[in-house]
């Protein structure tokens, strides 16, 4: 005789054959774990760090180095320009660009046509040109100004032969002015690479 319990058991069994269930479970995704909380001193080396890093990143690819007055940001490269920069309050336009021809009395003669003066003979550009050394390097300064036009230019020809650079601030008179000694301190600072 049998058990009528097996029995039971048995048909649950064949009932259930043939029928696949499956069954799915969603199980979170493992989260890195938070890294410890830095130190006040870890923080400021860090920013120390970044600081150094961003600035090394920019550095100018000129060929030179030189110390940059406060308020003054250099801007970077773009056309013929090897280097652009800012002056904090002003609209003065500093930069620096590279030619092989190096001819002081054109050059002059040029920048006071821009702002609105006539040439100048060569004796006369003689009397106003300034020189001084760079790193070694001869270097022809001038200021250029138009009082009655307000526009001026302060330039430099550094002697870099066979190729000159030139060093070009253009804006009004008033501005170039009261940053002339800047400029100076800038171009006087210069160390080639």
């Amino acid at each position: 005789m049998k058990h009528p319990v097996f029995g039971l058991i048995a048909l649950v069994f064949i009932a259930g054959c043939g029928q696949e269930q499956l069954t799915t479970y969603e199980v979170p995704k493992e989260q890195p774990a938070a890294p410890p909380p830095q130190t006040a001193s870890e923080q400021n080396d860090a920013s120390v760090i970044a600081a150094h890093t961003a600035m090394n990143a920019q550095a100018p690819s000129t060929g030179y180095t030189a110390e940059l007055p406060e308020g003054w940001t250099e801007q970077g490269s773009s056309g013929m320009r090897m280097a652009s920069y800012t002056i904090d309050g002003t609209s003065i336009d500093f930069y620096l660009t590279s030619l092989t021809m190096g001819d002081v009395p054109s050059n002059v003669n040029r920048w006071r046509g821009q702002v609105g003066l006539p040439a100048a003979s060569p004796e006369q550009i003689a009397s106003e040109i300034q020189t001084f050394e760079a790193d070694g390097r001869a270097v022809s300064y001038i200021e250029i100004y138009n009082e009655e036009g307000g526009k001026g230019i302060i330039a430099a020809i550094v002697d870099l032969s066979p190729k000159y650079w030139y060093f070009t601030g253009k804006g009004s008179v008033d501005e170039l002015k009261a940053h002339t000694g800047e400029v100076r301190a800038f171009l006087e600072s210069i160390q080639f690479r």
